[in-house]
C-alpha cells in the first residue's frame, strides 16, 4: 500500500509542496529503495522540493515515527499523513485555508471515519464540524503555533495506541476547534487488509491503553500533567 498510495497523495496535494518528510519503520517489503528512487524523480518534477526520507531499521511505532517527522520539519504548516489514505484533490490548499481564517480551530484533516460530521460555515468557510472527540492523524493539517503549545506525539502507549486521541485531548484542553474537510477520503487499509494477527495486534493495544488514556485526559484537564509533550522518539 505504501507505495501504490504515495504518488497519489503527492498528486492530490493540489498545493506547491516545499517539504515532505517520509518515515519508514523498518519496511522490509523493498520500501526503502522505492523512496530513494522516489526522491529522484520528485527532484526532477519539483525542484523546490525539500525531500527527506528517515529510515528506521525497527518498528518505532506511530507516535515516534510522527516524531521524528515534526522534529525534522522546518515549515509553518504541519501535516500528519498514513501510508494508506487516498485525499480528495485540493486537500493540503483547502486545510490551509480554512485554518488561516479561523484561528479558533486547532487542526483541520480528512475524514476516514465510519461517519460524516454536520456541516457548518466559519468566516466563509466551512467543514465537517467535529463539536467532541479527536482528528484520526491519517491526514490532519495544523499550524506550527499549534504544535509549539503541544510539543509532540505522547509515546506513553507504544507501537500503536490512543496517540492521536492523545493528541485531540489536548487541543481540546486549549479549547481550539477541530474539523475535517467536507469531502471525504478513502481509508485502503481496510478491509482484506485489516485482518487476522494485525487487526488483533491494534484491538489489543487499544484495550491495553484505554486506562492510560483515560488517566492522562483527566490530568490535562486538571493541570496535573502538561499538555506540552517533549519530543520522544
Amino acid at each position: 500500500l505504501t507505495q501504490q498510495t504515495l504518488a497519489l497523495q503527492i498528486a492530490s496535494i493540489g498545493f506547491k509542496p516545499m517539504q515532505l518528510i517520509i518515515v519508514d519503520n523498518g519496511s522490509t517489503d523493498g520500501t526503502p529503495e522505492f523512496l530513494k528512487d522516489l526522491g529522484i524523480q520528485l527532484a526532477i518534477k519539483f525542484p523546490d522540493l525539500d525531500y527527506q526520507v528517515i529510515l528506521n531499521s525497527e518498528n518505532k511505532g506511530i507516535a515516534k515515527a510522527r516524531n521524528q517527522a515534526l522534529e525534522a520539519a522546518t515549515n509553518d504548516w504541519l501535516v500528519t499523513i498514513d501510508n494508506d489514505v487516498a485525499c480528495p484533490d485540493h486537500w493540503l490548499s483547502d486545510c490551509i485555508e480554512f485554518l488561516a481564517v479561523n484561528k479558533d480551530f486547532g487542526a483541520l484533516g480528512v475524514n476516514f471515519e465510519r461517519e460524516n460530521f454536520e456541516l457548518k460555515q466559519f468566516n466563509g468557510k466551512i467543514c465537517q464540524f467535529k463539536a467532541r472527540g479527536n482528528l484520526g492523524t491519517a491526514c490532519m493539517v495544523f499550524h506550527r503555533r499549534v504544535q509549539k503549545m503541544l510539543g509532540y506525539f505522547n509515546t506513553e502507549y507504544g507501537l500503536y495506541g490512543e496517540e492521536d486521541a492523545d493528541w485531540g485531548a489536548r487541543i481540546r484542553v486549549c479549547k481550539l476547534k477541530l474539523g475535517y474537510l467536507p469531502t471525504n477520503g478513502q481509508h485502503l487499509g481496510e478491509g482484506e487488509y485489516d485482518i487476522g494477527p494485525y487487526r488483533e495486534f491494534k484491538t489489543k493495544s487499544h484495550q491495553d491503553n484505554l486506562i492510560k488514556f483515560n488517566q492522562n485526559c483527566r490530568d490535562y484537564y486538571q493541570g496535573r500533567k502538561s499538555i506540552f509533550l517533549p519530543c520522544r522518539t
